[in-house]
């Protein structure tokens, strides 16, 4: 059971058939420093895989209800008194036939799809790389992990040695307990990089940068476990440096004759094509004095967002302000920014943004507003993805292995070969994230064809998928509703078309429970 109370989170095990009580005095068994507490508020009683929790006084919730003398809750259920926050999980395997290690691709697909879930629902998601010391440290890891971890968490395999959690609606807090306990379990030293999701990284490629980058600062800096460090962009990416392609080049040649200009440019393409790198290339050679600052779009929000813009285009003066996907606005943001343009332009700021989203698309939905669209897209440019410039792809492979550690590049026939025929479609992080990979399992040596990624990610495909890809867009549809309506009941079933009634059964359907009233907006 995961405990949270004000700044204080721990793990505590409820043994089978066990009672433990929680409460203010010093003789309970979980004993809290919180005077609004009765001396013993309430018990558990772990039977199976449910939990009977007992009211011994008054002010006790579940799921924000009252608890009355006695409920069985399951895994995932909130239980609250007073200040205090507990949240129930029980470590079983995933079937009756055991768990096993997932591969590093396995887990990148679990990846992809537990992040398309958990994105609109604003939960976090936990990716933790573990490196150990010694030769079979992996090994003793991963059973440990495998031994006490919840039905939904994942354990792989990225390299010899090396292994990866996935551990869905898990924050920082919690993960450093979850991981300590099983290093502690498995009685292993290791060193961990801990990059939590949508923080650190809100799509998988970046989420696995971070992870890995969060492990390279924990052995540089020899702790236990750290998070990714600030990071801090090169002047001039290896994306548009390493220019051997056409297209790359007919790119570039735009930059060039678009830099000197103050008119906001819009920049298109995929996720992690290198709009970000596009947007730096284009402060650079126009020569602007100032700064260049980005901001993530995710993190502008509504009657915050004002003053979050009027700051950073202050931090920006003279120089470029980069809206990173700044399709994820909502619509209070949009017109916060669209009050902001003229500030600006004052502010001698040129306005760089940037989206994978089809703008014009949103505009006709009402889902962008028109005005600001057309005043965003003064200039386009579509940056191209990584497998429409194959002539870039080995020079990039090679940069990208010797900022990995690679003192020498030995690439075999096969790896070359795989590198020119997979159709990356993370682009150039995917490729970054992969040959970082490539370089820990060549070990010095050549890298081989089995080393890279040999077929693409797939989302909610194979025999059965379908329905739980219809029902995670429509749970994910119902969450949105509920936090933009401040979970009135009436008024998100009016925004998703259908009755009452309708959502209410819905939502017993996907196990989504009202928050308790002091955590809704006022």
């Amino acid at each position: 059971m995961v405990i949270r109370h004000g700044d204080q989170t721990r793990v505590v095990d409820l043994p089978p058939g066990e009672t433990v009580v929680v409460g203010h005095a010093d003789d309970a068994d979980i004993s809290l420093d919180d005077p609004q507490l009765h001396p013993k508020q309430l018990s558990f009683e772990r039977q199976g895989e449910q939990i009977m929790v007992k009211s011994l006084a008054d002010g006790t919730f579940v799921g924000g209800k009252p608890l009355g003398a006695s409920m069985l809750v399951g895994p995932g259920e909130e239980i609250s008194a007073s200040t205090v926050r507990m949240v129930v999980g029980v470590a079983r395997p995933l079937n009756g036939t055991g768990r096993r290690a997932l591969t590093h691709h396995e887990l990148r697909e679990r990846l992809y799809e537990e992040l398309s879930r958990a994105g609109r629902g604003g939960r976090p998601t936990a990716l933790v790389m573990l490196s150990g010391p010694n030769p079979g440290d992996g090994q003793t890891i991963t059973s440990a992990a495998l031994d006490a971890f919840r039905a939904g968490d994942v354990v792989a395999t990225y390299a010899p040695d090396q292994v990866e959690f996935l551990l869905p609606d898990i924050d920082e807090a919690t993960a450093r307990l979850v991981v300590e306990r099983v290093l502690e379990g498995a009685e292993v030293e290791a060193q961990v990089g801990l990059a939590i999701a949508p923080h650190h990284g809100e799509s998988p490629e970046r989420l696995i940068r971070a992870a890995r980058e969060a492990l390279a600062e924990a052995q540089r800096t020899e702790v236990t476990i750290a998070t990714p460090p600030p990071r801090v962009p090169r002047a001039v990416e290896q994306t548009v440096v390493d220019a051997h392609d056409p297209v790359t080049r007919e790119l570039l040649a735009e930059v060039d004759a678009q830099a000197d200009g103050r008119d906001p440019v819009l920049l298109l393409g995929e996720r992690s094509a290198g709009k970000s790198a596009i947007a730096r290339l284009l402060h650079v050679r126009g020569g602007r004095e100032g700064p260049f600052v980005s901001v993530a779009c995710t993190t502008l929000e509504g009657d915050t967002a004002k003053a979050a813009l009027s700051t950073q285009i202050t931090d920006a003066t003279g120089g470029t302000l980069m809206l990173d996907e700044v399709g994820e606005l909502d619509q209070a943001s949009q017109a916060a920014l669209m009050g902001q343009l003229d500030v600006l332009a004052s502010a001698n700021v040129r306005l760089i943004a940037t989206t994978h989203r089809t703008l014009a698309g949103l505009v006709s939905r009402g889902g962008f507003d028109e005005k600001l669209y057309q005043r965003l897209s003064t200039i386009r440019l579509e940056v191209p993805s990584l497998r429409s410039r194959p002539d870039d792809i080995l020079p990039l492979a090679t940069s990208f292995a010797r900022q990995a550690g690679a003192e020498e590049v030995k690439l075999s026939p096969g790896a070359v070969a795989r590198l020119r025929s997979y159709p990356w479609p993370g682009n150039v992080l995917e490729l970054s994230n992969a040959m970082a990979r490539a370089v820990v399992l060549a070990r010095g040596g050549e890298v081989l064809a089995e080393h890279l990624p040999s077929e693409p990610v797939t989302i909610a495909s194979g025999e059965g998928r379908l329905r739980e890809h219809v029902d995670s867009v429509e749970r994910d549809s119902i969450i949105k509703a509920l936090a933009d309506c401040n979970h009135n009941q009436t008024h998100a079933a009016k925004r998703l078309g259908i009755s009452r009634r309708a959502l209410i059964y819905k939502m017993e359907k996907y196990g989504l429970k009202r928050p308790p009233k002091g955590s809704r907006k006022r």
